[in-house]
């Protein structure tokens, strides 16, 4: 099995970052246009949470029973670092996932579960590997705009407090990320606006060598 998951790691590439850098529409858009087998592990985490057990899995236990509200109004700080747990205790079901493919599928694989310390554990060439991380700014801006945050806050008692708080934790974990990413060796695309969809494309395409 360990020959099987190499195979197919050895067979892919991998997106990460936070949230509102562009990481899935350009995943989408490479996996169209190269042919290639899209596991978008966020369509995942239901399943994920499901499978978590207390003993080995504490922090997603833990969210499991916890309310948007109870999440959103915590300190930001401490949200950060136990996203930073919750991907570590995730992503042993993440390469379970992966290794119901064939070696012979091209993989695209992309979630900001993918943090760089765990990358660096599967031996894998630096080029597989980018990361994409937005401005404050920038994450701010868009993720207003997105119309399924509106569900989850209508159920906080302080929607505005709770989403300061979110975009908060975000972007203390796009900076985690990217410092991390950087002590590793593995390209950071920063996000700003300062460059249209098409140009942060067109680099992560040369960065994988697709072009």
């Amino acid at each position: 099995m360990k020959n099987k998951i190499d195979n197919i790691l050895n067979n892919s590439y991998f997106i990460g970052g936070s949230p509102c850098s562009g990481k899935s529409t350009t995943t989408e858009i490479l996996a169209d246009k190269y042919n290639l087998q899209y596991y978008k592990i966020d369509n995942y985490e239901l399943k994920h949470l499901k499978r978590a057990q207390k003993d080995n899995h504490p922090v997603m236990t833990k969210f499991k029973e916890m309310s948007w509200d109870q999440i959103w109004m915590r300190d930001p700080q401490l949200q950060a670092e136990e996203e930073f747990e919750y991907y570590r205790e995730r992503f042993e079901f993440i390469l379970n996932d992966l290794k119901k493919y064939s070696k012979d599928d091209k993989l695209i694989v992309e979630s900001a579960a993918l943090l760089p310390e765990l990358l660096n554990q599967l031996n894998l060439f630096n080029n597989q590997i980018i990361y994409m991380v937005p401005s404050k700014e920038f994450q701010v801006k868009y993720y207003s705009k997105r119309t399924f945050k509106d569900s989850i806050l209508k159920k906080c008692k302080q929607p505005k407090k709770a989403f300061k708080n979110w975009m908060e934790r975000d972007y203390l974990f796009g900076r985690k990320v990217k410092e991390q990413a950087e002590q590793l060796g593995f390209k950071v695309l920063e996000v700003d606006g300062s460059h249209t969809v098409e140009e942060n494309l067109k680099t992560v395409e040369k960065h994988f060598d697709l072009i």
